[in-house]
């Protein structure tokens, strides 16, 4: 009979001894019994644990951030695109979805958040603008956007001769925007602190959804948000049209506390400067917003 103990002969002619053999199929045996047990990781550690740097988001506000209606998952734009950027950093990715978009200002001034990504624009004028630029640090660009005029099919009140809406062609009529985004500054620089619609004809909302709302319930006449959102719900509602256009350049980018005390910045331009050669930043975009 044979030895069954005995190393294959491929093994003596690789000038591996018998006790060796033994010794190797012993500790194999050891790590499948450890693996069964769950005691693996324990005794061999998978290596150092990814840093976890948490997103802060405000949704819904499609088709940059929103939950799927279905499974509820977080997804757009800007959740694709923190998504790839930590994965190329090595990061642990972790979403906070803030209800108000003010609390998500709060959260990244005051390091609630690690990175804010949730269409922030960059570039706000005047003291607005020194003002975020105060409280935050940005990101390289990633996307350029208009304002949109939003009315309620059918109705007329609100109308604008061209493409693009004038302040007077908008004047004295009520509106619906979201609290202290660049919608919400641009009524109060153009049309309130200009006297052309008193304060009491404007309604300010935590997030976009009430804004529409509160359209669709008669309760304003029009509501200014940002263009691909304006055209996103007029896309996807009947009620609602797309009535003309401001123009305003704003500057998207991913925000983190005032002096990037993480150094966060120079991570993400690295991997967004990487996506847009290969030509995955590309893909994202044309995922979300059409070739």
């Amino acid at each position: 009979m044979a030895d069954s103990s005995a190393p294959p002969p491929e093994a003596v002619r690789s000038g591996v001894s018998k006790t060796l053999f033994v010794v190797t199929v012993v500790i194999v045996a050891i790590i499948a019994l450890l693996g069964g047990l769950g005691l693996g990781p324990i005794m061999f550690p998978a290596g150092p644990a990814k840093p976890i740097v948490v997103i802060g988001t405000n949704t819904p506000f499609p088709p940059f951030e929103r939950k799927n209606p279905t499974s509820g998952a977080l997804e757009g734009l800007d959740v694709d695109l923190i998504n790839e950027i930590g994965k190329r950093n090595g990061w642990d990715v972790v979403w906070r979805d803030f209800q108000d978009w003010d609390a998500l200002l709060a959260a990244i001034k005051f390091r609630g958040v690690d990175i804010g990504a949730s269409s922030i624009t960059s570039n706000l004028p005047g003291t607005q603008g020194q003002q975020r630029n105060d409280s935050f640090d940005f990101s390289d660009t990633y996307y350029e956007s208009d304002q949109g005029v939003l009315i309620k099919t059918g109705t007329t009140a609100v109308s604008c001769a061209a493409t693009e809406c004038t302040p007077d062609e908008l004047a004295n009529h009520t509106v619906a925007v979201q609290t202290l985004t660049s919608s919400y500054w641009w009524v109060q620089s153009n049309l309130v602190d200009a006297a052309k619609t008193p304060a009491s004809m404007v309604k300010d909302f935590g997030d976009v959804n009430s804004v529409i709302q509160e359209l669709l319930n008669g309760g304003v006449q029009w509501v200014l948000v940002d263009k691909p959102i304006a055209q996103n719900f007029a896309r996807t509602n009947s009620q609602l049209q797309v009535e003309g256009t401001i123009e305003t350049n704003e500057l998207y980018a991913f925000a983190v506390a005032n002096t990037d005390p993480m150094q966060l910045i120079p991570k993400i331009n690295g991997a967004l400067a990487s996506m847009r050669a290969d030509g995955t930043f590309t893909t994202i975009s044309n995922k979300w917003l059409g070739g």
